[in-house]
């Protein structure tokens, strides 16, 4: 086959697991006997503007080079123009907050929740506050509300007037109910209506106030809201807003109401966004539309860049098929775009990386697979691979040590290790916690026991992987997770994070490694690892064995290949 891919960044040097992921797969392939040209940026790196917009250098050399049999085609970025970045950034800002509002969304999310206990206090809402006789939530004069359950009947809400006034309360499809209030005094609100899997609830107040030496426009405090099911009382926390239904919501929810709100937005909103993320390179527009109908299939890579897009763009109109590679974070509103679900929806099949995710794409109707990456197993059995060296060098010792690998940004979960390293140091254990990788945000790092060691050579990483003790990763926002696979090779239990769908799809719980929700649980978990060796020898064991057994790179790489065959077959024949 001659194979295209179509990507935002490529080479030896670039870091990030996606993109090793992808230039070990080009070379396999080619090592197999196609074709394989990779057309892409000069970029080496790309930074977050202070104002959420994409910078990109252009540190490689144009032009035409070779690596490993893989022919590479870089050219030239251009990044947005400063004040009309920032001005597009806050138009987009914006729009994505009103969207919470929409009477269609609300109703939607209370839908996605149907017959699950789950709530989420949307829009028109102040931050929880917390009184001398309990937490409280000042709304606006408008408030949303949408809750799950099993045969929901009733709601019991206990409100707080700043003043004498009214409160409307609807449930739509089931009523609608006027409640008077008296000023300072709570008053219990009992909602009844006929059972349901699922309610929005929205709240107006006719009439707001400003408080003296307050900012804010509020209407009641609301102290509590109960719901009545078949499952019994349960009280609803008033802390959980957006955000948290972000980080922790039912994926499956998260997924239909981030594509709901995706496609309430005009067209032109696409177009913001792609000039935001980038790259921008119009000789690489060019390049790649006229040089896809020489090939037999084009890869696109990767959300929120705009490369998969144009990969898309150039398969389509050359009459060639499309596998994307968006290795997609589920949990991330950056991720859902209406130009990247025309691309999954159009596109042959869709590399999800990890079976949990493609469950999930395929429930919004892409035509996903999993394969993922490989690993070089004769690397991690290399006899040169040393931790004794690794904490001799650094002055660990023989301390308990944690490892943290990944690009330095907040994304990644290093602030919840840190936060794990502190929950440990409570019951006065001694341990350190290394962290590795390059430094993308750029904020400081500090702590007792807390070691940030940059970027390292890969030998220093692999001698890292074998001095750790437990290999914690509480990052969000993955397809796959490498580095689980990496610790494993070296025989370590890992910690992962139990909403991120990568994560479940790797971590067997309790036989290989923990899925854990906060730092208290991620602390519990690190203790009980370094103070039994042997349960802890046993779980990295386990995840070696697995890794050995799945993850070797001669297995997948012809899996990958029958898989792109099947597909070039299928589009020549209809």
């Amino acid at each position: 086959m001659r194979i295209l891919l179509v990507t935002y960044r490529y080479g030896e040097e670039i870091t990030g697991g996606g993109e090793r992921y992808l230039r070990e797969l080009m070379v396999r392939l080619a090592d197999r006997g196609h074709e394989v040209e990779v057309f892409t940026t000069c970029s080496r790196h790309m930074v977050i503007s202070p104002f959420s917009y994409l910078v990109w250098d252009n540190f490689l050399e144009p032009g035409r080079e070779e690596d490993r049999g893989v022919g590479i085609n870089r050219f030239k970025a251009k990044n947005p123009r400063p004040r009309k970045a920032q001005k597009l950034v806050g138009k987009l800002n914006d729009l994505q907050k009103k969207e919470r509002s929409y009477p269609e969304l609300i109703t939607l999310m209370a839908g996605a929740l149907r017959g699950q206990r789950e709530h989420c206090y949307l829009s028109g809402w102040h931050e929880l506050e917390i009184w001398e006789d309990g937490p409280a939530r000042w709304t606006r004069g408008r408030a949303d509300l949408a809750v799950g359950g099993i045969g929901i009947k009733g709601l019991r809400i206990e409100a707080y007037s700043y003043l004498d006034g009214h409160l409307h309360v609807e449930v739509p499809g089931k009523g609608s109910w006027e409640f008077e209030l008296e000023k300072g005094r709570p008053r219990e609100l009992y909602l009844d209506f006929s059972p349901c899997d699922g309610i929005p609830v929205r709240l107006h107040v006719p009439q707001t106030v400003r408080p003296t030496e307050d900012d804010r426009v509020v209407g009641v405090a609301v102290r509590k809201v109960v719901i009545e099911d078949d499952e019994g009382e349960h009280e609803l926390d008033l802390a959980r807003d957006w955000n948290a239904f972000l980080e922790n919501g039912p994926e499956k929810a998260v997924g239909e109401v981030l594509w709901a709100a995706a496609g309430t937005r005009p067209r032109r909103t696409s177009r913001w966004h792609r000039y935001l993320m980038g790259p921008r390179s119009p000789r690489l527009e060019r390049g790649v539309m006229s040089a896809a109908r020489d090939f037999d299939i084009v890869l696109g890579s990767m959300v929120p860049m705009t490369t998969m897009h144009l990969a898309w763009k150039a398969a389509k109109k050359a009459g060639k098929p499309l596998v994307a590679f968006p290795l997609f974070h589920t949990r991330d509103p950056n991720h859902y775009w209406m130009h990247f679900k025309n691309v999954l929806d159009g596109a042959d099949g869709v590399e999800a990386n990890s079976p949990v995710i493609a469950e999930l794409m395929t429930g919004w109707g892409f035509d996903a697979f999993a394969v993922g990456p490989g690993f070089d197993l004769d690397e991690f059995s290399s006899p040169h691979i040393d931790g004794r060296r690794f904490r001799d060098e650094f002055g660990f010792g023989d301390r308990p040590l944690l490892l943290w690998v990944a690009r330095k940004n907040v994304y990644k979960g290093y602030h919840e290790a840190i936060s794990t390293l502190q929950a440990v140091q409570q019951e006065e254990r001694q341990v350190a916690l290394a962290l590795i990788g390059p430094d993308e945000d750029h904020l400081p790092v500090s702590g007792e026991g807390v070691y940030y060691l940059g970027a390292q050579p890969r030998e220093k990483v692999l001698n890292a992987f074998d001095a750790c003790d437990v290999f914690i990763f509480p990052s969000l926002h993955e397809s796959f997770c490498l580095v689980f696979c990496e610790a494993w090779l070296r025989g370590k239990p890992v910690l992962g994070n139990v909403y991120c769908a990568a994560a479940r799809g790797l971590i067997e719980n309790g036989e290989n490694g923990y899925l854990c929700a906060d730092a208290r649980e991620y602390g519990n978990r690190v203790l009980e690892l370094i103070n039994d060796p042997e349960k802890a020898r046993r779980m990295g064991e386990r995840g070696r064995e697995k890794v050995l057994r799945t993850r070797g790179w001669d297995h997948l790489v012809k899996k990958m290949e029958e898989k792109l065959e099947s597909i070039v077959e299928n589009r020549n024949q209809a």
